[in-house]
């Protein structure tokens, strides 16, 4: 899997020194795709979305499958409900490897939109019963967007999770962007993280938020200070406060998405 991954790591790393005109510079005169879409990156951590057709249609037409794993990951962090809903932007399903889709499903809970739900349904069915990583990750992921495992039951079937997917919806305001079901705050994660934090420090354990740490990295712009590989001690938990205090300066709006602290689009009001 190592060769599929051109940018591994949490987050997309530090934003570049290098000046948002320099690099909108060298996108137009560079041919190399993996070139490109890391010059990309680098635009969108900067919070210009210009080029955010540029990506999607580097990540429909690659046939480079560590381009097309990056592309998706960015697409999922930036992309926005109406970039959901256009189905054409998902051409690059049709004919995905297994890695790729697993990356696709990943990356779904990092959209923050209940308009990937139907993209995880159909896959659901494509894919159900064939008890891979794939089939349990579209599952994690419905589960994080509709709680069902909860609601219904462990095992519950494929038109049971679509039929609560158009009752969940009714009650929810589709212009906001959502974790677990409630709007996206950045204290959604950060207590998910303290208060593992605070566990693994009593048993001298390592936390487990991955995930967590990784959306808020992310969504931030700030990577998050405790590796998820090291054992927890009252050090990391003072390292965790100290950023908290850090991002409680700026104004973040409940509901709304970020990449790198700057909204994908404004909200409705």
């Amino acid at each position: 899997m190592g060769n599929k991954l051109l940018m591994p790591g949490m987050s997309f790393g530090h934003v570049s020194s290098v000046a948002l005109e320099d690099l909108k510079r060298g996108l137009l005169s560079v041919n190399d795709e993996r070139e490109c879409v890391l010059l990309i990156d680098e635009i969108l951590k900067k919070g210009d979305f210009t080029v955010k057709n540029l990506l999607i249609d580097l990540m429909n037409q690659t046939k480079d499958e560590a381009v097309l794993n990056i592309c998706i990951r960015l697409f999922c962090s930036v992309c926005t409900h109406d970039d959901l809903k256009k189905v054409e932007n998902f051409h690059f399903l049709s004919s995905a490897s297994e890695f790729a889709v697993f990356t696709f499903v990943a990356g779904a809970v990092e959209t923050m939109s209940y308009e990937v739900v139907p993209y995880l349904l159909t896959l659901w069915e494509e894919w159900e019963d064939t008890e891979t990583e794939v089939e349990y990750v579209i599952q994690d992921a419905l589960d994080s967007f509709l709680n069902y495992r909860s609601i219904i039951e462990e095992n519950a079937r494929l038109e049971e999770v679509g039929s609560l997917y158009f009752d969940v919806i009714k009650h929810k305001n589709l212009d906001y962007y959502y974790y677990k079901t409630l709007q996206v705050f950045p204290g959604l994660f950060t207590q998910e993280i303290m208060t593992a934090l605070y566990i693994a420090a009593q048993k001298e354990q390592k936390y487990h938020l991955y995930l967590q740490a990784s959306l808020l990295s992310i969504y931030t712009g700030k990577q998050v200070p405790v590796d998820t590989n090291a054992l927890i001690s009252k050090n990391e938990i003072d390292l965790m406060v100290r950023y908290i205090d850090d991002l409680s300066d700026k104004d973040w709006t409940e509901g709304m998405k970020y990449f790198y602290g700057h909204p994908v689009e404004e909200l409705v009001k």
